[in-house]
């Protein structure tokens, strides 16, 4: 019998996810700043988590122009990162081992693409990401590749959601699932079933981000 290849069981997974037509697709984020802050903030947290961040800084910033230079300047006006991240009411950090406040990590974000003269999508240049990388938390580029799909590209970010369902679809651990091999194995499945990885992306992050209420349904109804 052939062996199933690694490509060909996340394919198979992907029938989990239901039909594509029927797949949800993020709105492409015009406002710079938002898409920067959705970028940083979604990675390895669900949907509702960011969806009450990007909410709270709408509510506070009627006065917005959408450029990094303006998403930097307020943050520093309202008394830097921690005033952030207590206005957002998240301290949700980049990591759960020496990492900083994601609110941080948005400031740095938007202080170093100000600096660079990025003031809409035109700007997210391969230059740019090279900077992006440098904030601690960043050096992988999944956030960056949330950032591009935020805006409207068509590719992947390989977060924990993403290496997650890989994990689950080749049968191993999500730790021996790294980046780059998770983003190599859904954009070849997104091309194998003819759909947009962004889209494919988004379903798995849905997905993945209902998990702990499956599992409390599960556990509910096994136990009833």
């Amino acid at each position: 019998m052939p062996r199933i290849t690694a490509l060909q069981r996340v394919v198979q997974h992907v029938q989990t996810l239901g039909d594509p037509s029927a797949w949800e697709v993020a709105d492409i984020q015009h406002d710079l700043s938002l898409a920067l802050i959705d970028a940083v903030w979604s990675i390895g947290v669900r949907a509702g988590g960011v969806a009450n961040v990007l909410a709270r800084y709408q509510a506070l910033r009627d006065d917005a122009d959408g450029t990094p230079a303006d998403l930097a300047a307020w943050i520093e006006r309202i008394g830097g990162p921690e005033a952030f991240a207590d206005a957002v009411k998240n301290r949700q950090r980049t990591s759960t081992t020496n990492g900083i406040l994601k609110a941080e990590a948005v400031h740095r974000e938007a202080t170093l693409l100000a600096g660079a003269g990025v003031t809409d999508v035109s700007g997210l240049t391969d230059a740019v990401r090279e900077l992006w990388i440098t904030v601690p938390g960043q050096k992988s580029g999944t956030s960056w590749d949330a950032l591009l799909i935020a805006t409207g590209h068509d590719t992947v970010k390989a977060d924990r959601m993403l290496r997650r369902f890989v994990a689950a679809a080749t049968r191993t651990t999500e730790a021996k699932v790294s980046a780059a091999r998770a983003h190599e194995l859904v954009v070849a499945a997104a091309a194998e079933l003819g759909v947009s990885a962004r889209a494919l992306d988004y379903a798995i992050w849905s997905y993945e981000s209902a998990a702990p209420a499956r599992r409390t349904r599960a556990t509910a109804s096994g136990s009833s």
